[in-house]
């Protein structure tokens, strides 16, 4: 290094101490910083598209990260499963399922330390007498627990 470039560095480092700082603390923020960022932005994510007669669709997610999950099924019969943090609790979890067909099944299951958000939305067709929306959501968190369900039947 120059000779300059040290005593550039040197009073730079003299002015933050003067001013309550140090590379110690600094360092230790930054980790700090950097853990917090970290945990915030891990994440499970699954996206599922499904278009045909009998659709089935089951999705586990499970660790310390928020877990996000959407699912869409299109069909006759459609069954969808969204266990979210039920074998290790995640941070957050917020969970879609829409559906579109004859009969319709739909259950979500979600652990978090923090906040859960489930939604699902079914929407029947077809003969009055073979028409069916079935929904259940199970929620255990130490935040805020949010569920919608949306059925029709035409």
């Amino acid at each position: 290094m120059s000779a300059a470039f040290e005593t550039a560095i040197r009073i730079q480092s003299d002015n933050l101490a003067r001013k309550g700082y140090s590379m110690r603390k600094l360092f230790f923020a930054s980790v700090a910083v950097l853990a917090l960022s970290s945990a915030a932005q891990a994440a499970n994510t699954s996206t599922t598209v499904q278009v045909g007669v009998v659709n089935g669709s089951s999705v586990t997610q499970n660790g310390l990260t928020n877990s996000s999950s959407s699912t869409t099924q299109v069909g006759i019969l459609n069954g969808a499963s969204t266990m979210q943090g039920t074998s290790s609790p995640s941070l957050n979890n917020a969970s879609s399922v829409n559906q579109i067909g004859v009969q319709n099944s739909a259950t979500t299951g979600q652990v978090a330390f923090g906040n859960n958000t489930s939604g699902i939305t079914q929407n029947s067709f077809g003969p009055a007498a073979l028409q069916n929306n079935s929904a259940a959501v199970g929620q255990l968190g130490l935040g805020i627990n949010s569920s919608t369900v949306s059925q029709t039947a035409h």
